[in-house]
């Protein structure tokens, strides 16, 4: 009898042996499982977070570039038309002498103006929208200035002394009255709209969904 139970007593001890091996295993598997999951998610985690900021870096590099081409036009275009208005002012206040030189043209204005479409559009691919807006707002007041320095320069080219001249009132003409001061204010509105501009571009270079970064 105490045999059968020796034997009986050996063969639970073989039974739980086994069960304890074969849960190990069960658990060693489930743990390697895991652990290479998670060494997968991270890895995948880790790419993604690799290519987001990669696709970050190019959308700054792109904005960077399209917003300083657009500023260096504007400024080019704010320098070039007063440039022009104080040729036009110097034409006026020589009227008559045989150094005069000519008035700017039309050509002349339409070629100054000219490099600012491209700029824009450039501003506008490259986003955001509300830095595309902005810029939309700059062209508004080149046009501004590029409009008063063509009715200036009428103006003084249809006038038989200098239309800058305090001590002489222009009755009546043939258009608006701009002179070379309007034609500086409204230089002045486009320049402080580039750097509104400026401004906002910077705010917003790592902008995502039309919110500051």
């Amino acid at each position: 009898m105490t045999s059968i139970n020796l034997a009986a007593d050996s063969l639970t001890a073989v039974s739980i042996a086994g069960v304890a091996a074969v849960v190990g295993a069960l658990f060693g598997a489930l743990g390697a499982f895991l652990a290479a999951r998670h060494t997968s998610k991270g890895t995948v985690g880790a790419a993604a977070r690799t290519g987001a900021d990669a696709y970050g870096k190019a959308v700054r590099e792109t904005r960077m570039d399209a917003c300083t081409g657009f500023a260096s036009a504007v400024r080019v275009v704010i320098s070039g038309i007063q440039d022009k208005a104080n040729a036009v002012y110097a034409h006026g206040q020589s009227h008559g002498s045989d150094t005069q030189e000519p008035l700017p043209t039309g050509p002349e204005l339409m070629a100054l103006a000219d490099p600012l479409g491209d700029a824009a559009v450039r501003v506008r691919i490259a986003g955001p929208k509300v830095v595309a807006e902005e810029a939309y707002g700059v062209l508004d007041k080149c046009t501004d200035a590029m409009g008063n320095l063509g009715d200036y320069i009428n103006l003084t080219a249809s006038s038989p002394f200098s239309v800058d001249n305090p001590e002489l009132a222009i009755i009546m003409v043939d258009g608006p009255i701009v002179r070379h001061s309007e034609v500086m204010t409204s230089i002045i509105a486009a320049s402080n709209a580039l750097s509104d501009f400026l401004d906002v571009a910077r705010d917003h270079l790592d902008d995502w969904n039309g919110q500051a970064a």
